[in-house]
């Protein structure tokens, strides 16, 4: 799990620099930097999302994750946990939108192809490198969204390292590396990207505020990502 508690502590100190630092930047500047994290965000999850190879895959997984994580209520229960938080720190809580930047960010660093096989790297092989680059990505991400949202950015580490964190412990005794290996290049990887591209996409209009809609309930969209492609093929679609 080396890869993960690199990517904790580069969120931790890009948190720190942006909160921090962030003082100094006027509200303008502000309004500035979230918009361009948020077209950043928009480019990213574009890039995946056009990769599919099913549109009918990307429909459904959508359909069906997104009638879960409502029923869940997933975001939710992540902004309950983000005011839980709050409350046990309340010297941060009339710096920026608390809730808001831990939700943000725990979505925008949890959802992505780089997450998924990195951490299942890291736990086979160890090998860090994956989500040593991805570190570096979210550190520069955690200063700008720190920045403007305040310091609940930097308590998205706790989701990371359940999320990051348990795909390295669940590849490290379940899964075989010959497994990893097929599935870089498999239509289940392809059609998780995809999805977690229109993820981010939601996410990034939502930063525009262009969309009001509770993003974190897309999450167990994930799922059915990795699984309809299986079950296509088996039915021979």
């Amino acid at each position: 799990m080396i890869g993960t508690w690199i990517n904790v502590g580069t969120i931790l100190a890009g948190s720190c620099i942006g909160h921090f630092g962030g003082r100094r930047i006027s509200e303008r500047m502000t309004r500035l930097i979230t918009a361009v994290i948020g077209l950043t965000t928009l480019v990213m999850g574009v890039k995946l999302a056009i990769s599919t190879e099913n549109i009918l895959v990307l429909l459904l997984s959508l359909l069906l994750g997104g009638a879960l994580g409502t029923a869940l209520r997933i975001e939710d229960r992540l902004a309950s946990l983000g005011e839980g938080l709050k409350r046990c720190f309340p010297r941060l809580a009339d710096h920026g939108s608390f809730g808001e930047g831990f939700v943000t960010a725990s979505l925008l660093f949890c959802v992505g192809p780089m997450s998924i096989l990195g951490a299942l790297r890291d736990g086979l092989y160890g090998e860090w490198q994956l989500l040593g680059l991805k570190a570096v990505m979210d550190g520069i991400s955690s200063i700008v969204l720190a920045a403007g949202l305040g310091p609940g950015v930097a308590f998205s580490v706790f989701v990371v390292i359940l999320y990051q964190g348990g795909i390295s412990l669940f590849a490290r005794l379940v899964i075989s590396p010959a497994a990893v290996a097929n599935l870089a290049q498999s239509p289940s990887l392809i059609e998780l990207d995809a999805v977690g591209g229109a993820i981010l996409i939601a996410l990034a209009l939502k930063f525009l505020d262009l969309l009001d809609l509770k993003v974190g309930d897309l999450l167990p969209a994930l799922l059915p990502a990795f699984f309809l492609p299986l079950l296509f093929r088996a039915l021979g679609s």
